[in-house]
Protein backbone atom coordinates (compact mmCIF):
# COMPACT_ATOMS: atom_id res chain seq x y z
CA UNK A 1 0.00 0.00 0.00
CA UNK A 2 1.48 3.20 -0.72
CA UNK A 3 2.73 5.34 1.91
CA UNK A 4 -0.23 8.55 1.53
CA UNK A 5 -3.02 5.40 1.76
CA UNK A 6 -0.95 3.92 4.71
CA UNK A 7 -3.44 5.74 7.40
CA UNK A 8 -6.18 2.93 5.85
CA UNK A 9 -4.08 0.32 7.71
CA UNK A 10 -5.79 1.30 10.79
CA UNK A 11 -9.07 -0.12 11.83
CA UNK A 12 -10.29 3.38 13.29
CA UNK A 13 -9.60 5.52 10.36
CA UNK A 14 -10.70 3.00 7.88
CA UNK A 15 -14.17 2.59 9.69
CA UNK A 16 -14.35 6.59 9.64
CA UNK A 17 -13.42 6.91 5.50
CA UNK A 18 -16.43 4.32 4.97
CA UNK A 19 -18.83 5.93 6.78
CA UNK A 20 -17.88 8.88 5.26
CA UNK A 21 -17.33 7.99 1.91
CA UNK A 22 -20.32 6.33 1.77
CA UNK A 23 -22.70 9.39 3.30
CA UNK A 24 -20.97 11.55 1.19
CA UNK A 25 -22.34 9.32 -1.87
CA UNK A 26 -25.66 9.10 -0.41
CA UNK A 27 -26.05 13.26 -0.19
CA UNK A 28 -24.68 13.96 -3.62
CA UNK A 29 -27.94 12.26 -4.55
CA UNK A 30 -29.95 14.82 -2.69
CA UNK A 31 -29.20 18.35 -4.70
CA UNK A 32 -30.61 16.75 -7.93
CA UNK A 33 -33.26 14.74 -6.88
CA UNK A 34 -34.98 17.00 -4.27
CA UNK A 35 -35.47 19.92 -7.27
CA UNK A 36 -37.23 17.67 -9.33
CA UNK A 37 -39.24 15.79 -5.93
CA UNK A 38 -39.93 19.62 -5.08
CA UNK A 39 -41.54 19.91 -8.62
CA UNK A 40 -43.16 16.89 -9.23
CA UNK A 41 -44.87 17.64 -5.55
CA UNK A 42 -46.83 20.48 -7.03
CA UNK A 43 -43.91 23.08 -5.67
CA UNK A 44 -42.22 26.17 -7.70
CA UNK A 45 -38.54 27.53 -8.34
CA UNK A 46 -39.37 29.98 -5.10
CA UNK A 47 -40.05 26.57 -3.32
CA UNK A 48 -37.00 25.38 -4.36
CA UNK A 49 -34.73 28.14 -3.22
CA UNK A 50 -36.65 28.37 -0.06
CA UNK A 51 -36.17 24.59 1.31
CA UNK A 52 -32.43 24.83 -0.08
CA UNK A 53 -32.41 28.30 2.46
CA UNK A 54 -33.78 26.22 5.33
CA UNK A 55 -30.59 24.18 4.97
CA UNK A 56 -28.21 26.49 4.91
CA UNK A 57 -29.76 28.55 7.76
CA UNK A 58 -30.59 25.56 10.00
CA UNK A 59 -26.89 24.69 9.61
CA UNK A 60 -25.67 27.84 10.07
CA UNK A 61 -27.59 29.01 13.06
CA UNK A 62 -26.44 25.65 14.99
CA UNK A 63 -23.08 25.28 14.23
CA UNK A 64 -21.92 27.18 17.52
CA UNK A 65 -23.88 25.03 19.66
CA UNK A 66 -22.90 21.82 17.19
CA UNK A 67 -19.15 22.72 18.03
CA UNK A 68 -19.74 23.02 22.07
CA UNK A 69 -21.38 19.23 22.30
CA UNK A 70 -18.79 18.10 19.91
CA UNK A 71 -16.29 18.91 22.66
CA UNK A 72 -18.43 18.32 25.26
CA UNK A 73 -19.29 14.53 24.46
CA UNK A 74 -17.70 11.96 22.59
CA UNK A 75 -17.21 12.72 18.64
CA UNK A 76 -17.89 9.52 17.88
CA UNK A 77 -21.26 9.21 20.09
CA UNK A 78 -22.08 13.17 18.20
CA UNK A 79 -21.47 11.24 14.69
CA UNK A 80 -23.81 8.30 15.24
CA UNK A 81 -26.57 11.40 16.47
CA UNK A 82 -25.79 13.25 13.86
CA UNK A 83 -25.86 9.74 11.08
CA UNK A 84 -29.28 8.38 13.00
CA UNK A 85 -31.20 11.90 12.78
CA UNK A 86 -30.64 12.22 9.11
CA UNK A 87 -31.26 8.70 8.74
CA UNK A 88 -34.60 9.18 10.05
CA UNK A 89 -35.58 12.19 8.41
CA UNK A 90 -34.97 11.48 4.48
CA UNK A 91 -36.25 8.21 5.22
CA UNK A 92 -39.43 9.42 6.12
CA UNK A 93 -39.33 12.16 3.81
CA UNK A 94 -39.46 8.93 1.48
CA UNK A 95 -42.09 7.44 2.60
CA UNK A 96 -44.17 10.41 2.18
CA UNK A 97 -43.12 10.42 -1.36
CA UNK A 98 -43.87 6.90 -1.86
CA UNK A 99 -47.28 7.49 -1.01
CA UNK A 100 -47.46 10.68 -2.52
CA UNK A 101 -48.24 13.12 0.40
CA UNK A 102 -45.21 15.23 0.51
CA UNK A 103 -45.69 18.51 0.67
CA UNK A 104 -43.25 21.35 0.38
CA UNK A 105 -42.98 22.33 4.08
CA UNK A 106 -42.22 18.41 4.64
CA UNK A 107 -39.45 18.84 2.23
CA UNK A 108 -38.55 22.30 4.09
CA UNK A 109 -38.79 20.51 7.86
CA UNK A 110 -36.52 17.68 7.15
CA UNK A 111 -34.01 19.68 5.43
CA UNK A 112 -33.95 21.96 7.98
CA UNK A 113 -33.44 19.30 10.89
CA UNK A 114 -30.56 17.80 8.80
CA UNK A 115 -29.04 20.73 8.34
CA UNK A 116 -28.80 21.25 12.21
CA UNK A 117 -27.96 17.36 12.08
CA UNK A 118 -25.00 18.68 9.87
CA UNK A 119 -24.22 21.41 11.96
CA UNK A 120 -23.10 18.86 14.61
CA UNK A 121 -21.57 15.97 12.71
CA UNK A 122 -19.28 18.20 10.11
CA UNK A 123 -17.17 20.03 13.40
CA UNK A 124 -17.07 16.24 14.99
CA UNK A 125 -15.90 15.08 11.89
CA UNK A 126 -12.72 17.24 11.46
CA UNK A 127 -12.27 17.09 15.28
CA UNK A 128 -11.93 13.44 15.27
CA UNK A 129 -9.41 12.76 13.29
CA UNK A 130 -6.28 13.50 15.39
CA UNK A 131 -7.90 11.26 17.60
CA UNK A 132 -7.55 8.55 14.99
CA UNK A 133 -4.53 9.21 13.65
CA UNK A 134 -0.79 10.79 14.34
CA UNK A 135 0.73 13.94 13.64
CA UNK A 136 2.16 13.12 10.58
CA UNK A 137 -0.60 11.19 9.26
CA UNK A 138 -3.30 14.31 9.40
CA UNK A 139 -2.61 15.41 5.88
CA UNK A 140 -2.98 12.21 3.99
CA UNK A 141 -6.48 11.15 6.62
CA UNK A 142 -7.87 14.44 5.39
CA UNK A 143 -6.88 14.62 2.10
CA UNK A 144 -7.80 10.97 1.34
CA UNK A 145 -11.32 11.99 2.73
CA UNK A 146 -11.65 14.97 0.89
CA UNK A 147 -10.39 13.11 -2.26
CA UNK A 148 -13.29 10.87 -1.68
CA UNK A 149 -15.72 13.57 -1.18
CA UNK A 150 -14.78 14.79 -4.53
CA UNK A 151 -15.14 11.77 -6.42
CA UNK A 152 -18.99 11.61 -5.03
CA UNK A 153 -19.91 15.10 -5.93
CA UNK A 154 -18.67 14.00 -9.43
CA UNK A 155 -20.31 10.43 -9.66
CA UNK A 156 -23.99 11.90 -7.92
CA UNK A 157 -25.44 14.07 -10.09
CA UNK A 158 -25.17 10.96 -12.69
CA UNK A 159 -26.36 8.63 -10.37
CA UNK A 160 -29.26 10.75 -9.29
CA UNK A 161 -30.24 11.31 -13.04
CA UNK A 162 -30.38 7.32 -13.38
CA UNK A 163 -32.29 7.11 -10.20
CA UNK A 164 -34.55 9.42 -11.38
CA UNK A 165 -35.22 8.17 -14.94
CA UNK A 166 -36.11 4.60 -13.72
CA UNK A 167 -37.77 5.19 -10.57
CA UNK A 168 -39.28 8.63 -7.97
CA UNK A 169 -37.27 10.68 -6.32
CA UNK A 170 -38.35 8.96 -3.11
CA UNK A 171 -35.47 6.50 -4.58
CA UNK A 172 -32.50 7.85 -4.63
CA UNK A 173 -33.75 9.73 -1.34
CA UNK A 174 -34.51 6.41 0.47
CA UNK A 175 -30.93 5.56 -0.91
CA UNK A 176 -29.34 8.36 1.25
CA UNK A 177 -31.23 7.44 4.13
CA UNK A 178 -29.73 4.22 4.09
CA UNK A 179 -26.60 5.56 3.77
CA UNK A 180 -26.88 6.99 6.66
CA UNK A 181 -27.76 4.35 8.75
CA UNK A 182 -24.63 2.43 7.23
CA UNK A 183 -22.79 5.44 8.10
CA UNK A 184 -24.21 5.05 11.85
CA UNK A 185 -23.22 1.43 11.81
CA UNK A 186 -19.50 1.70 11.26
CA UNK A 187 -19.29 4.46 13.26
CA UNK A 188 -20.47 2.65 15.87
CA UNK A 189 -18.20 0.07 15.64
CA UNK A 190 -14.81 2.80 15.81
CA UNK A 191 -12.72 2.59 18.73
CA UNK A 192 -10.69 5.64 19.57
CA UNK A 193 -7.07 5.13 19.71
CA UNK A 194 -7.32 8.09 22.32
CA UNK A 195 -9.58 10.73 23.43
CA UNK A 196 -9.52 14.58 24.18
CA UNK A 197 -10.04 15.55 27.78
CA UNK A 198 -13.82 16.43 28.08
CA UNK A 199 -14.78 19.20 30.77
CA UNK A 200 -18.25 19.73 31.39
CA UNK A 201 -17.91 21.70 34.55
CA UNK A 202 -18.64 24.81 33.27
CA UNK A 203 -21.48 26.59 31.37
CA UNK A 204 -22.76 25.89 28.10
CA UNK A 205 -21.80 29.60 27.16
CA UNK A 206 -18.74 29.71 29.13
CA UNK A 207 -17.72 26.78 26.62
CA UNK A 208 -18.75 28.91 23.69
CA UNK A 209 -16.55 31.74 24.72
CA UNK A 210 -13.72 29.87 25.04
CA UNK A 211 -13.63 28.88 22.01
CA UNK A 212 -14.24 32.07 20.45
CA UNK A 213 -11.33 33.17 22.30
CA UNK A 214 -9.24 30.33 21.21
CA UNK A 215 -9.49 32.27 17.82
CA UNK A 216 -9.89 35.89 18.43
CA UNK A 217 -6.66 35.69 21.02
CA UNK A 218 -4.67 34.65 17.56
CA UNK A 219 -5.95 37.82 15.90
CA UNK A 220 -3.73 36.77 12.45
CA UNK A 221 -5.78 33.27 12.61
CA UNK A 222 -8.83 34.73 12.99
CA UNK A 223 -7.93 37.06 10.37
CA UNK A 224 -7.01 34.19 7.99
CA UNK A 225 -10.38 32.69 8.65
CA UNK A 226 -11.99 36.13 7.39
CA UNK A 227 -9.96 36.21 4.27
CA UNK A 228 -11.11 33.44 3.24
CA UNK A 229 -15.18 34.18 4.20
CA UNK A 230 -14.09 36.98 1.77
CA UNK A 231 -12.58 34.43 -1.15
CA UNK A 232 -15.61 32.55 -0.71
CA UNK A 233 -17.75 35.48 -0.94
CA UNK A 234 -16.27 36.82 -4.24
CA UNK A 235 -16.12 33.07 -5.85
CA UNK A 236 -19.71 32.69 -5.35
CA UNK A 237 -20.18 35.29 -8.17
CA UNK A 238 -18.26 33.04 -11.03
CA UNK A 239 -21.44 30.46 -10.21
CA UNK A 240 -23.87 33.13 -10.51
CA UNK A 241 -22.66 35.04 -13.49
CA UNK A 242 -20.53 32.58 -15.17
CA UNK A 243 -23.98 30.65 -16.27
CA UNK A 244 -24.83 34.36 -17.85
CA UNK A 245 -21.90 35.16 -19.75
CA UNK A 246 -21.95 31.56 -21.17
CA UNK A 247 -25.59 32.08 -22.35
CA UNK A 248 -24.61 35.18 -24.28
CA UNK A 249 -24.11 33.67 -27.29
CA UNK A 250 -21.26 31.57 -25.85
CA UNK A 251 -22.31 27.99 -26.02
CA UNK A 252 -24.81 28.34 -23.12
CA UNK A 253 -25.77 25.55 -21.07
CA UNK A 254 -23.33 22.69 -22.76
CA UNK A 255 -20.25 25.14 -22.41
CA UNK A 256 -21.34 25.99 -18.50
CA UNK A 257 -22.05 21.86 -18.01
CA UNK A 258 -18.02 21.54 -19.45
CA UNK A 259 -16.38 23.95 -17.37
CA UNK A 260 -18.17 22.89 -14.31
CA UNK A 261 -17.04 18.62 -15.04
CA UNK A 262 -13.91 20.21 -15.72
CA UNK A 263 -13.51 22.27 -12.12
CA UNK A 264 -14.54 18.30 -10.68
CA UNK A 265 -12.17 16.81 -12.29
CA UNK A 266 -9.93 20.29 -11.31
CA UNK A 267 -10.94 18.93 -7.29
CA UNK A 268 -10.22 15.59 -7.35
CA UNK A 269 -6.43 16.18 -8.63
CA UNK A 270 -6.04 18.53 -6.05
CA UNK A 271 -7.21 16.02 -3.32
CA UNK A 272 -4.73 13.46 -4.99
CA UNK A 273 -1.92 16.05 -4.52
CA UNK A 274 -2.98 17.00 -0.87
CA UNK A 275 -1.85 13.24 -0.21
CA UNK A 276 1.79 14.17 -0.91
CA UNK A 277 2.38 17.90 -0.67
CA UNK A 278 3.09 19.46 2.87
CA UNK A 279 4.38 23.05 2.27
CA UNK A 280 6.76 23.99 4.92
CA UNK A 281 5.24 26.77 5.57
CA UNK A 282 0.84 25.92 5.43
CA UNK A 283 -0.48 29.42 5.59
CA UNK A 284 1.88 31.11 3.61
CA UNK A 285 1.46 29.13 1.04
CA UNK A 286 -2.67 28.21 0.86
CA UNK A 287 -3.03 31.92 1.17
CA UNK A 288 -0.19 32.33 -1.93
CA UNK A 289 -2.34 29.90 -3.75
CA UNK A 290 -5.55 31.89 -3.41
CA UNK A 291 -4.53 33.89 -6.34
CA UNK A 292 -5.63 31.15 -8.64
CA UNK A 293 -8.91 31.63 -7.56
CA UNK A 294 -9.14 34.59 -9.55
CA UNK A 295 -8.86 32.54 -13.19
CA UNK A 296 -12.20 31.45 -13.16
CA UNK A 297 -13.68 35.26 -12.50
CA UNK A 298 -10.83 37.34 -15.06
CA UNK A 299 -11.10 35.09 -17.73
CA UNK A 300 -14.92 35.69 -18.05
CA UNK A 301 -14.30 39.61 -18.53
CA UNK A 302 -14.37 39.31 -21.68
CA UNK A 303 -14.80 35.72 -21.96
CA UNK A 304 -11.78 33.64 -23.34
CA UNK A 305 -11.61 30.66 -25.52
CA UNK A 306 -13.79 27.88 -23.54
CA UNK A 307 -11.17 25.53 -23.34
CA UNK A 308 -8.99 28.33 -21.68
CA UNK A 309 -11.83 28.84 -19.03
CA UNK A 310 -12.20 25.53 -18.51
CA UNK A 311 -8.20 24.99 -17.60
CA UNK A 312 -8.52 28.41 -15.47
CA UNK A 313 -11.31 26.46 -13.85
CA UNK A 314 -9.87 23.26 -13.34
CA UNK A 315 -6.36 24.72 -11.66
CA UNK A 316 -8.83 26.90 -9.15
CA UNK A 317 -11.13 23.87 -7.99
CA UNK A 318 -7.86 22.02 -7.69
CA UNK A 319 -6.32 24.90 -6.03
CA UNK A 320 -9.14 24.78 -3.36
CA UNK A 321 -9.11 20.63 -2.84
CA UNK A 322 -5.83 20.83 -2.24
CA UNK A 323 -5.48 23.89 0.18
CA UNK A 324 -8.81 22.72 2.06
CA UNK A 325 -6.85 19.93 3.06
CA UNK A 326 -3.68 21.57 4.15
CA UNK A 327 -6.01 24.38 6.28
CA UNK A 328 -7.65 21.43 7.84
CA UNK A 329 -4.53 19.94 9.05
CA UNK A 330 -3.05 23.18 9.94
CA UNK A 331 -5.93 23.89 12.28
CA UNK A 332 -5.89 20.57 13.63
CA UNK A 333 -2.35 21.11 15.12
CA UNK A 334 -2.63 24.57 16.22
CA UNK A 335 -5.75 24.24 18.50
CA UNK A 336 -6.12 21.91 21.53
CA UNK A 337 -7.94 18.75 20.83
CA UNK A 338 -10.48 19.83 23.50
CA UNK A 339 -11.94 22.98 22.02
CA UNK A 340 -11.10 21.88 18.39
CA UNK A 341 -14.69 21.42 17.71
CA UNK A 342 -15.62 24.81 18.25
CA UNK A 343 -12.91 26.48 16.13
CA UNK A 344 -13.49 24.18 13.35
CA UNK A 345 -17.76 25.01 13.85
CA UNK A 346 -16.26 28.80 13.83
CA UNK A 347 -14.49 27.97 10.71
CA UNK A 348 -17.44 26.93 9.00
CA UNK A 349 -20.09 28.94 10.32
CA UNK A 350 -18.01 31.93 8.34
CA UNK A 351 -17.85 29.92 5.29
CA UNK A 352 -21.39 29.01 4.98
CA UNK A 353 -21.95 32.52 5.87
CA UNK A 354 -19.70 34.14 2.96
CA UNK A 355 -20.73 32.13 -0.13
CA UNK A 356 -24.62 32.40 0.18
CA UNK A 357 -23.99 36.22 0.32
CA UNK A 358 -22.12 36.20 -2.40
CA UNK A 359 -24.83 34.86 -3.96
CA UNK A 360 -27.57 37.33 -3.56
CA UNK A 361 -25.15 40.24 -3.61
CA UNK A 362 -23.64 39.36 -7.30
CA UNK A 363 -27.16 39.88 -9.32
CA UNK A 364 -27.65 43.14 -8.37
CA UNK A 365 -24.42 44.71 -8.01
CA UNK A 366 -23.66 43.32 -11.85
CA UNK A 367 -27.38 44.87 -12.64
CA UNK A 368 -26.15 48.41 -11.25
CA UNK A 369 -22.41 47.68 -12.16
CA UNK A 370 -22.44 45.99 -14.86
CA UNK A 371 -21.31 42.55 -15.24
CA UNK A 372 -17.78 43.24 -16.19
CA UNK A 373 -17.16 45.74 -13.77
CA UNK A 374 -18.70 43.50 -11.07
CA UNK A 375 -16.22 40.00 -12.40
CA UNK A 376 -13.34 42.68 -12.13
CA UNK A 377 -14.28 43.59 -8.33
CA UNK A 378 -14.95 40.11 -7.58
CA UNK A 379 -11.11 39.07 -8.94
CA UNK A 380 -9.74 41.51 -6.57
CA UNK A 381 -11.47 40.70 -3.65
CA UNK A 382 -10.32 36.96 -4.39
CA UNK A 383 -6.49 37.85 -4.44
CA UNK A 384 -5.55 40.47 -2.79
CA UNK A 385 -6.56 40.21 1.02
CA UNK A 386 -5.23 36.81 1.04
CA UNK A 387 -1.79 38.16 -0.01
CA UNK A 388 -1.74 40.96 2.42
CA UNK A 389 -2.32 38.54 4.75
CA UNK A 390 1.25 36.92 4.70
CA UNK A 391 2.68 40.71 5.36
CA UNK A 392 1.50 39.33 9.13
CA UNK A 393 4.40 37.74 11.02
CA UNK A 394 1.76 35.50 12.98
CA UNK A 395 0.74 33.66 9.57
CA UNK A 396 4.48 33.84 8.78
CA UNK A 397 5.49 31.92 11.87
CA UNK A 398 3.45 28.74 11.47
CA UNK A 399 5.61 26.28 9.91
CA UNK A 400 6.11 22.74 9.76
CA UNK A 401 8.82 20.87 11.85
CA UNK A 402 10.96 18.01 9.98
CA UNK A 403 9.26 15.35 11.51
CA UNK A 404 5.88 16.20 9.68
CA UNK A 405 4.29 18.37 12.76
CA UNK A 406 2.90 21.90 12.06
CA UNK A 407 3.66 24.92 14.85
CA UNK A 408 4.25 28.00 16.10
CA UNK A 409 8.37 29.46 15.34
CA UNK A 410 8.69 32.33 17.85
CA UNK A 411 11.80 34.44 17.80
CA UNK A 412 13.80 34.19 21.60
CA UNK A 413 13.42 38.12 21.71
CA UNK A 414 9.54 37.78 21.26
CA UNK A 415 8.66 35.17 23.20
CA UNK A 416 7.32 37.62 25.78
CA UNK A 417 4.14 38.25 23.50
CA UNK A 418 3.25 34.59 23.82
CA UNK A 419 0.74 34.93 26.85
CA UNK A 420 -1.45 37.90 24.60
CA UNK A 421 -1.09 35.83 21.59
CA UNK A 422 -2.52 32.63 22.61
CA UNK A 423 -4.38 30.08 25.20
CA UNK A 424 -1.44 28.31 27.38
CA UNK A 425 0.38 25.90 25.24
CA UNK A 426 -1.07 22.41 24.68
CA UNK A 427 0.23 18.85 23.04
CA UNK A 428 -1.54 20.08 20.34
CA UNK A 429 0.42 22.91 19.67
CA UNK A 430 4.48 23.39 18.85
CA UNK A 431 6.37 25.94 19.59
CA UNK A 432 10.28 26.73 18.78
CA UNK A 433 12.78 29.62 19.44
CA UNK A 434 13.91 30.59 15.60
CA UNK A 435 11.85 32.36 13.06
CA UNK A 436 9.19 35.40 13.37
CA UNK A 437 6.91 35.71 16.25
CA UNK A 438 3.70 34.41 17.00
CA UNK A 439 1.71 37.88 16.31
Amino acid sequence: MPKSLSTLRQRPYRLLWSARSISAMGSALIPVTVVFAILRSGGSTLDVGTVLTCHAVGQVATLPVGGVWADRLSRKLVLMMSDAIQAVCYGLLAVMIFQHQAAVWHFAVVYTIAGMAMAFFTPAARAVVPEIVGAEQLQPANALLGLTDSATKVLGPGLAALLLAISSPGTAILVNALSFLLSFVLISRMDLQRQAQRSKTQHFFADMRDGWSAVSQRRWYLANLLCWGVWNFAIAFFFVLGPVVMQDGHGGATSWSVIMITGSVGSIVGGLAALHYRPRRPLVATNAAAVLGIGPLALLVPPAPLFVIALGVAVAFAMTSLVGEVLATTQQQLFPERILARVSSLDWMISLIAMPAGYAAAAPIAEFLGIRTTLMIAAALIGTPCLLLNLLPGVRSVQRFPDGTIGIVIERHAAATLPEASPAPSPAVSFKTSGTSDR
